[in-house]
């Protein structure tokens, strides 16, 4: 079980590295992918949890349209979203993007169908790569030294 336990952890840590790395990655060719204007045509705050004032996230949805035809999407930025225990932290988020305002919309050239808001990689995913590292640390440690004792 607990060789089970390192894996698991090995697993899961490099999971997240990959994807704060994929973030990094499309954050940063987002930087040169061509602009068009876009609509909001939602923005609201959510509850992550069950229980209200556990945490929120801000969902924005946009369109925007090239050679004729409508494209839809929900992301703002690569990497981590925008979520906080602080209602104001998404409140920042749609204050910026209001329902119905007109935004500044970038497409790749490759796939105009994937676009964001913001070029970059989001604040927080250099932070998520490194956090990533913890529990590949801690299954490697597991694996070699079997410090947590289960069952």
């Amino acid at each position: 079980m607990e060789t089970f336990v390192g894996v698991a952890l090995i697993l899961v840590g490099a999971i997240w590295l990959l994807w704060s790395l994929y973030s990094l990655r499309k954050g940063g060719k987002s930087e040169n992918w061509n602009r068009t204007t876009g609509i909001i045509t939602k923005s609201v705050i959510t509850d992550l949890s069950i229980q209200k004032g556990h945490g929120t996230c801000p969902i924005i949805h946009y369109e925007y349209s090239l050679d004729g035809r409508t494209y839809k999407s929900d992301r703002v930025t690569w990497g981590n979203v925008h979520s906080s225990c602080a209602r104001g932290a998404s409140a920042k988020v749609t204050d910026k993007y209001k329902e119905g305002k007109e935004v500044k919309v970038y497409y790749n050239p490759d796939n105009i169908a994937e676009s964001v808001l913001e070029p970059c990689a989001a604040q927080g995913t250099m932070l998520s790569l490194v956090i990533s590292c913890i529990p590949i640390i801690a299954g490697i440690i597991q694996l070699k030294t079997g410090f947590l004792k289960i069952g």
